[in-house]
């Protein structure tokens, strides 16, 4: 039985539509932040004239009764990389039994197995040649299907070409924490007659699921995509549950919106992120990698930066290099660890981790961290410049890393390609820079970053490489990264290879000298390994490394009076219209507290005036920034700036050496004050409410 919920209007078609439930199947961890990703165990079809109409209630009454509960441990037992992965996602007999269980149920109904992927589930069913019916024969049906049988992939092409077709597909789930959720069975349920995408699952027992605790439908109405909860019968659904709300709110527009952005044919510019690894293995190591290095790295920061973002950023990173790495071992069919330099290394999070995982390498940077000190000596860490010249070649070295390298980001491919025939680099492109200056945008269609990406992407084609791109999965806007791993020529053609990369730099400084650069005219010597100076010419003589100390510029240098006279003022405009919001504040009560309106970060930028934003211009981040680093205060989220609702301390993630050691802002600027008593608020209600640190 399906209740409706909602429905939002889109001007486009099937095509449209089954492009939009593709992204959101497919890459379901862009909404749902508890997971990391799918596997795809088996895939069934059906005819649509042996489609039950009902079978979605029909598959929850029987789920409910016959499926048990997935038992599944919750973490992996061993610290080795090349542990089975049966270890941390077992397909164990309970699952198999479950894997039957679903696919019978679907046989009952009607659906045929193909392509079993007889090592997950040791199913084999050879379909009847006519099943699909004479207009449709299974011939010229199983031909447009390629179902790979590591991981099967969902034909949705032909959800559009034969409309009286149904495929069913039984996946798992892997979530993000391992120690908080299991992986869970999912069926997905596609009727290409009726337009309709059904998501099943049996609800755990456990308080907190990775997936929604309702089993829910989007299909193709007549003026947009409708939302519908499943149920069986007799059930009553409770539209204000938590779970509908999510799907409701968050799901069904973001399906409208991904539908306009679709082509006519379907298909929408690939955008996802781990596409040259396996999701599984990924969130098995970076949950390994997270408790052995990242937890004691966050407890034990020496910085003053946020170890949250530094620490767990780079442990994705390596989590993505030594699969990529291991993946490059089994096809060479090598067990020889590689190595690496990473250039531009910073406080060497990177090095420590790969080089704890077996890799040996070295990591090189302008300016010394104190981290590096509680590093063991093992760790390989050097002070110096890195400049573009021979004495900076690294042939003993298999990969050259980049990681928001700035200014030697566009020398990678070119160090790499002069290092050694068989160097390799891997690059994560963020401040746009040239060879030897700024970089200067070439397309004016697509945004800054998006062209440089192209940019550095050109280079190493140039450089003689197979260039390969994929995002990251990690607390960045720029997560995007560049891979060359194999060379388009072989090493006899390499002197022509090494004569065009000179005459690509030579150009593009001639272009660059066309227009003012920033660096222009500032030659200086380069380094090589040790750190020492050296008379060796560099490959372009207006290339200037960055300065080892950085201005500061993020907002917190601003006068106070300058940074108090803008807070208030936005402070000001948020509260010219009321929003009153419930405050929990403790013994069971509430209070309503006036929260204001929400506005777009531009207008906002507008109402407050150019006059007041120019102290900021010369700051790093601007208005946004500056907001950003009063997280007490305002929200962002998607552009939209709010005031933030306080948190008691019960809720609070602050540790408690913060506790009261700063003024509340609301207490003393609000209206209504702050809606939390003095013993509730985290910050210091007056003078004598302030923490005693001595």
């Amino acid at each position: 039985m399906e209740t409706l919920i909602e429905e939002s209007p889109i001007s486009g078609g099937r095509e449209h539509f089954w492009g939009a439930v593709k992204i959101y199947t497919e890459k379901s961890h862009i909404l749902n932040r508890k997971v990391c990703g799918s596997s795809n165990i088996t895939i069934g079809f059906c005819n649509e004239d042996s489609y039950s109409d009902d079978i979605a209630s029909v598959f929850i009454d029987r789920m409910s009764r016959d499926v048990r509960p997935n038992e599944m441990p919750l973490k992996c037992g061993t610290d080795n990389l090349e542990c089975d992965k049966t270890v941390c996602f077992s397909n164990n007999q309970l699952d198999l039994q479950q894997i039957e269980h679903l696919r019978r149920l679907l046989q009952d109904k009607g659906f045929i197995f193909p392509y079993e992927d007889t090592k997950d589930c040791s199913l084999q069913t050879q379909p009847p040649d006519n099943h699909l019916g004479e207009d449709e024969p299974c011939s010229e049906f199983k031909s447009n299907v390629t179902l790979a049988k590591s991981e099967m992939s969902i034909p949705w092409h032909e959800l559009s070409s034969y409309k009286k077709i149904a495929i069913a597909v039984i996946r798992k789930i892997y979530p993000k924490q391992l120690q908080k959720f299991a992986p869970q069975l999912e069926l997905v349920l596609l009727d290409g007659w009726k337009t309709t995408v059904s998501y099943i699952t049996r609800p755990m027992q456990q308080s907190t699921t990775a997936l929604p605790r309702i089993n829910y439908s989007f299909r193709l109405g007549d003026s947009g995509i409708v939302f519908a909860v499943i149920t069986g019968e007799d059930c009553e659904v409770n539209t204000s549950d938590s779970n509908v709300l999510w799907l409701k709110n968050s799901v069904l527009p973001k399906l409208a919106k991904w539908a306009t952005e679709i082509e006519e044919d379907g298909t929408k510019p690939e955008r996802g992120s781990l596409t040259l690894l396996n999701v599984q293995e990924y969130n098995e190591l970076y949950q390994r990698l997270k408790v052995k290095y990242g937890h004691p790295l966050v407890e034990n920061w020496p910085e003053n930066t946020d170890p949250q973002k530094f620490v767990f950023e780079d442990v994705a990173i390596a989590t993505y290099l030594l699969l990529l790495w291991k993946k490059e071992r089994e096809l060479k069919g090598t067990t020889e660890y590689q190595t690496f330099v990473d250039l531009g290394c910073g406080n060497g999070l990177l090095v420590y981790i790969l080089s704890g995982e077996g890799h040996k390498g070295l990591g090189i940077d302008l300016k010394r961290r104190g981290i590096w000190d509680t590093f063991p000596e093992s760790i390989v860490l050097q002070e110096g410049v890195v400049e573009p010249s021979c004495k900076n070649l690294f042939p003993q070295y298999d990969w050259l890393i980049g990681n928001h390298s700035d200014e030697l980001t566009p020398w990678l491919p070119v160090i790499a390609a002069k290092s050694k025939y068989t160097t390799r680099f891997f690059v994560i492109p963020c401040c746009a820079h040239d060879f030897d200056c700024k970089y200067k945008r070439q397309r004016a269609g697509m945004s800054q970053y998006a062209d440089y990406i192209k940019y550095i992407k050109e280079v190493g084609v140039v450089c003689g490489f197979h260039v390969l791109e994929d995002r990251l999965r990690i607390p960045s806007t720029k997560r995007v990264c560049l891979i060359g791993q194999d060379r388009t020529y072989d090493i006899d053609e390499s002197p022509r290879v090494l004569k065009a990369i000179d005459e690509f730099i030579q150009n593009r400084n001639e272009f660059n000298a066309k227009a003012p650069c920033e660096n222009e005219g500032k030659s200086i010597k380069s380094v090589d390994q040790s750190g020492k100076r050296t008379a060796d010419p560099l490959w372009s003589t207006n290339f200037k490394a960055r300065e080892a100390v950085q201005p500061v510029r993020n907002c917190t240098r601003l006068k106070e009076e300058v940074k108090h006279e803008l807070l208030s003022a936005v402070f000001s405009i948020l509260l010219e219209k009321k929003h009153q919001v419930e405050v929990d504040v403790g013994c069971q009560k509430t209070v309503f507290w006036d929260k204001g309106r929400s506005i777009n970060l531009g207008d906002l930028a507008k109402r407050i005036g150019s006059e007041r934003l120019l102290a900021l211009k010369k700051e790093c981040g601007g208005l946004q920034t500056l907001l950003r680093n009063h997280r007490h205060m305002f929200s962002i989220n998607q552009g939209e700036v709010s005031l933030q609702v306080p948190v008691p301390e019960w809720k609070a993630t602050v540790p408690k050496d913060r506790i009261k050691t700063k003024q509340c802002w609301f207490h003393h600027n609000h209206y209504q004050n702050c809606p939390l008593p003095s013993s509730a608020c985290i910050y210091a209600h007056g003078e004598d409410d302030i923490r005693n640190n001595s």
